[in-house]
């Protein structure tokens, strides 16, 4: 079923499409009891092996808002025959790539505020056990409360999150997942042992899900390279994509 008929079909009020890919479609929606919030909607075929942006929600489900607001929220979800509805929080100034871009030299200050709740963002995340493995200006989000006249940074996109049951800064095996340029180079280091199946050339190659050796460090690695790009609007490194 198409996505805004789906949406319709259980009650929420299209606002506008804000965004769209492989995976289905973004929506602004009015919900009876959120208010204006997005909703995603996946096409259940992509879902697979992508289960851990639906734990999430009932993993934080039981620490109200205030615990941390430095994080985007995913409410609830409701999974349908052929696509799923993730139903999440709004932030209402866009990301802060597109904040970087519109901008010229930040100030020290300003850059202090935003990596300060950025921090307390990731720290509350892997407390939780939740390793978020695609920071980036892109998947960080502004949002001012109306009538507060302060702006909030929050992580969202959990669609590469991987979940450690126990402390998420022991080693464990991990795939390339990620956006290039911010991948901690742990990642790039294929495991020995790593399980291989045959590609379309007959070669082996190992398998993505668990072909490298990582932590939770891998989020701060990629949080001090959005640093440096803030400041310099460019990256430390050649991005391993153009190598």
């Amino acid at each position: 079923m198409e996505g805004r008929k789906l949406l319709q079909e259980k009650g929420l009020q299209i606002l506008d499409e804000i965004g769209s890919g492989s995976f289905g479609k973004i929506f602004l929606v009015n919900h009876p009891s959120y208010g204006v919030i997005v909703a995603k909607v996946i096409n259940n075929s992509d879902l697979y092996g992508n289960e851990n942006e639906l734990r999430i929600i009932e993993i934080l489900k039981n620490d109200p808002p205030q615990t941390c607001p430095f994080i985007i929220r995913n409410y609830e979800y409701k999974q349908c025959e052929q696509q799923t509805i993730i139903l999440m929080e709004h932030a209402n100034l866009g990301n802060l790539f597109d904040f970087i871009k519109a901008s010229n030299n930040l100030s020290y200050s300003t850059i202090r505020i935003i990596m300060k709740q950025l921090l307390l963002g990731l720290n509350y995340l892997h407390s939780k056990g939740i390793i978020h493995r695609d920071i980036k200006g892109q998947n960080i989000m502004l949002h001012s409360p109306p009538g507060s006249g302060i702006v909030l940074v929050k992580i969202g996109d959990y669609g590469e999150v991987k979940i450690s049951e126990q402390n998420p800064f022991l080693s464990m095996r991990m795939s390339y997942k990620g956006t290039y340029g911010f991948m901690a180079p742990e990642l790039f280091i294929p495991i020995v042992d790593a399980p291989k199946v045959s590609d379309e050339n007959g070669q082996m190659v190992p398998i993505l899900n668990e072909a490298a050796i990582g932590d939770a460090k891998v989020d701060i690695w990629s949080i001090g390279i959005l640093l440096y790009y803030i400041r310099t609007r460019k990256f430390p490194f050649r991005n391993p994509q153009n190598q």
